[in-house]
């Protein structure tokens, strides 16, 4: 119920829940230059929250790293992600929504996870990588763009349009392995990268992507 709360240059860790619980926070919630670290559930939990910014915060081994859920105009960009037990990036029930110049890498699950009526988001330029649950997975999803993203070795689907979601455009990414040219690729560790999965979904654009070294 605080509006316009401000939390920066914060260190928050080895919570028994989630290391920051903004509820009802409905105008102007903005968490900046931060770092989110073993946490049992989520790094950043946000529920009914309005005109959000989070940016420039690093996020890790938590259970999730940021869930923004029944809220609206999410602001996500220049953030670091990484070694998450369970998903990266969780938003349900969000509308007019930007993830963007994001790096999340080796979540057990999914890096990026769009649920339950959600719709007008822009996911874009984020590197998802060695994510071991798959990329990019569009449960309930819809009028949303996924473009200009980097998937490399995403070992299940790299990107996932499920058949609640449709008016999907998905172009300019780059779909791939550890190929780093003159035939070689990265040693002793798993190199499975994988596509595009279109799921009983409909009205979907793809345009203008690379698809290279996948299983």
């Amino acid at each position: 119920g605080i509006d316009e709360i401000y939390l920066h240059g914060m260190s928050i860790d080895h919570c028994g829940g989630h290391g920051v619980n903004l509820e009802h926070c409905y105008e102007d919630p903005r968490l900046a230059d931060s770092i989110f670290t073993y946490n049992a559930r989520a790094g950043v939990n946000l529920l009914e929250c309005h005109d959000i910014i989070v940016s420039a915060n690093h996020f890790e081994e938590n259970q999730d790293a940021l869930c923004c859920t029944d809220s609206f105009n999410l602001t996500m960009t220049g953030n670091n992600l990484d070694d998450h037990r369970r998903h990266g990036v969780v938003i349900e029930n969000t509308y007019g929504s930007v993830v963007s110049g994001n790096m999340i890498e080796e979540c057990e699950g999914i890096a990026i996870i769009l649920d339950r009526d959600c719709y007008g988001i822009t996911l874009c330029s984020n590197v998802l990588a060695d994510n071991f649950g798959g990329g990019i997975d569009l449960r309930d999803a819809h009028g949303c763009a996924v473009s200009a993203n980097t998937l490399t070795i995403n070992w299940v689907r790299g990107l996932i349009v499920g058949p609640a979601s449709g008016r999907i455009t998905v172009t300019g990414n780059n779909f791939s392995d550890s190929y780093r040219g003159d035939d070689s690729r990265r040693k002793g560790k798993q190199n499975l990268a994988t596509g595009v999965l279109l799921d009983g979904t409909r009205d979907v654009v793809l345009s203008g992507n690379q698809f290279s070294g996948l299983d």
